[in-house]
């Protein structure tokens, strides 16, 4: 009776380590899945700043739609991930399209800003980022320096040392 009782503990300790480590297994899997949507997220959120800053750029004349054009590798808003490291660039790079269509509004056009990641490598690993804005902008067509300075800020050239905003 006691062989066949030694039997059965070995039996429920054998069964607690495989459960132990099943339910480890699966928790470290979740864990995985969050961290990579977690990531995901972040990327996407970098794709949509970029892509209103862009946008935001364009409104204000400081660059043209083909300027838009091509890869973009500079940090987003005020983070600088595009560190070297070994002479490899560690943070993401943008290609950038841009399609513009005539409206009926007069003076305005809808500007499609189409922001993708681009691997470094040019190896996709894992989910691809895009992030596609539409919005209607009034393109400029000439250049900003030519616009007329306003008047209230005629005489705020010396001003800016003195900690004036």
């Amino acid at each position: 009776m006691i062989r066949r009782h030694r039997g059965a503990i070995l039996l429920e300790v054998l069964l607690a380590i495989g459960l132990f480590a099943g339910a480890a297994t699966f928790c470290l899997g979740v864990t995985k899945s969050l961290f990579s949507a977690f990531d995901r997220t972040d990327r996407r959120r970098m794709a949509i700043d970029l892509a209103r800053s862009k946008l935001a750029e364009l409104e204000a004349g400081l660059i043209s739609v083909q300027d838009l054009r091509g890869e973009w590798s500079g940090g987003v808003g005020s983070r600088q991930d595009d560190v070297e490291l070994d002479g490899v660039a560690s943070g993401p790079h943008w290609e950038i399209d841009a399609v513009t269509t005539r409206t009926e509004y007069p003076g305005l056009s809808l500007i499609e800003l189409t922001i993708t990641e681009v691997p470094p490598d040019g190896v996709v690993e894992g989910h691809v980022v895009s992030f596609t804005l539409r919005q209607l902008v009034a393109l400029r067509e000439q250049d900003p320096e030519m616009y007329e300075t306003d008047e209230m800020l005629e005489g705020l050239e010396g001003l800016e040392g003195s900690g004036a905003p």
